[in-house]
């Protein structure tokens, strides 16, 4: 089973419960009726912005893997947000800071997820590591010890 099969499913079945409340709430209306498609987009969207976050927080892969599944989550909360907006009425004045709290928190999950790493480090940060010219060498010094001991 795969690492991600739990994200993977969690996300399948929040597709499928968003859009079965839709189509309860169009063949149904007296029981589901104050259910809409913005009220859909909201519950795909936070849902799969949720699990884009936390598969960025925990799983164990690249920075840039990391940080763009963080950021991903990001946009699609500010989404949901969006569909919210046009579910019920927020007041103007609040949408823009919601969105910059939004940005802000997802920048602090990011730098806290990936330990402050750069997106570019390489192994020539690491302890120990040896560039070609330094490898060349060592390769000739083995050949010559190996032809001496011979």
């Amino acid at each position: 089973m795969s690492k991600n099969f739990i994200y993977k499913i969690c996300g399948a079945m929040i597709v499928f419960v968003a859009v079965l409340f839709w189509l309860l709430a169009e063949t149904v209306p007296e029981t589901f009726g104050g259910y809409s498609l913005a009220w859909a987009g909201v519950t795909i969207c936070a849902g799969l912005g949720l699990i884009f976050l936390l598969n960025g927080i925990f799983q164990k892969s690249t920075t840039t893997l990391k940080k763009l599944k963080i950021w991903f989550g990001v946009v699609l909360l500010i989404s949901a947000l969006l569909c919210l907006i046009s579910a019920i009425v927020i007041p103007e004045n609040l949408v823009l800071p919601i969105i910059a709290l939004i940005v802000a928190v997802g920048l602090n999950i990011s730098i806290l997820a990936t330990g402050g790493k750069k997106w570019d480090e390489g192994d020539n940060h690491k302890k120990g590591y040896k560039n070609y010219y330094e490898r060349q060498k060592e390769e000739k010094d083995k050949e010559s010890e190996q032809k001496n001991e011979q």
